[in-house]
């Protein structure tokens, strides 16, 4: 029986502690060295890419078990895979983290010797301001292994709702244009809520979430986070979705006849980040907001 790799660079994540913390079922998240650089395929990457890889704060490493050479390893393989993208997918609903974009695929020998037989180029998954401004702390990475087995349940289960969330989530975070990161979030929310329209938008997500809940999570203590509530700000999400699913003028939200908003205006995320449109803030909401969700219901 041979051990099967997976690996890709994380930031902002546990970036003190030993050099190798052990999750639970084959995951590690190790900092970067010589083993793990060396893997780096200039075939694939460009210099900036392979010197981007160092500064990686950790790689989050699934090792899992294959049967022996010559038999059919499709299945194991699979269920690694699984298993991985679990882990990926825990620590983006726990606190959006980013992702260096290259995922490294290959089997351990005896001691920690391995080789790698394939490098996968993925969108960098981002989660924007909010979420870069706190790394991945300890008490956050406890609540990781019960996590993934959450996520794993929802990914080998029949329930489509449930896995589109945990996918348009991930589709979110690997878009680098805000509109669609935010549409793609919003439809995660209706994949679990299947809204009638938005005041059932906003009483399911208040229901779930409670009304009062900050739509940003106050887990930055050295700043205050933004003012906006699950109440104040579910309609307002709605009407966003609605305006770009549809190719809409933003600006015509602002004379909508029942539920007006001015998607245009200019707010500021922090007392510290200069004014940007209420649209953007609404668009970064949407992540932290599903990944509330998901963590609630899963």
């Amino acid at each position: 029986m041979m051990t099967g790799l997976i690996y890709m660079g994380l930031r902002y994540v546990a970036p003190n502690g030993d050099d190798e913390i052990t999750i639970g079922d084959g995951l590690t998240l190790a900092k970067p060295n010589p083993l793990y650089l060396n893997a780096r395929w200039p075939q694939v990457m460009s210099q900036l890419e392979i010197e981007d890889e160092a500064t990686a704060s950790r790689y989050l490493v699934c090792k899992y078990p294959v049967p022996d050479v010559g038999t059919d390893d499709w299945e194991a393989n699979q269920q690694g895979l699984n298993r991985f993208r679990s882990g990926v997918m825990a620590f983006q609903i726990i606190k959006p983290v980013e992702t260096l974009g290259f995922i490294y695929y290959g089997k351990t020998y005896i001691g920690d010797a391995f080789s790698i037989n394939r490098v996968e180029r993925h969108p960098k998954m981002d989660g924007r301001q909010w979420a870069r401004m706190k790394n991945f702390e300890p008490e956050m990475l406890a609540r990781v292994p019960d996590m993934i087995r959450r996520v794993q349940a929802v990914l080998n289960a029949d329930n489509a709702e449930r896995k589109n969330a945990v996918t348009f989530l991930q589709l979110g975070l690997e878009t680098s244009h805000p509109y669609i990161s935010g549409l793609l979030c919003v439809m995660g929310l209706e994949a679990l809520f299947d809204s009638d329209n938005r005041n059932d938008f906003k009483t399911k997500l208040c229901d779930c979430l409670g009304p009062t809940t900050l739509a940003f999570p106050d887990w930055n203590t050295s700043t205050v986070p933004p003012p906006y509530t699950v109440e104040d700000i579910a309609i307002p999400l709605y009407m966003l979705r609605n305006k770009l699913a549809h190719g809409v003028d933003l600006r015509k939200a602002a004379s909508d006849k029942s539920t007006p908003v001015d998607l245009t205006a200019k707010v500021t995320l922090t007392e510290h980040s200069g004014p940007t449109a209420y649209s953007l803030v609404l668009s970064q909401a949407a992540i932290f907001l599903l990944c509330q969700v998901l963590e609630k219901v899963l």
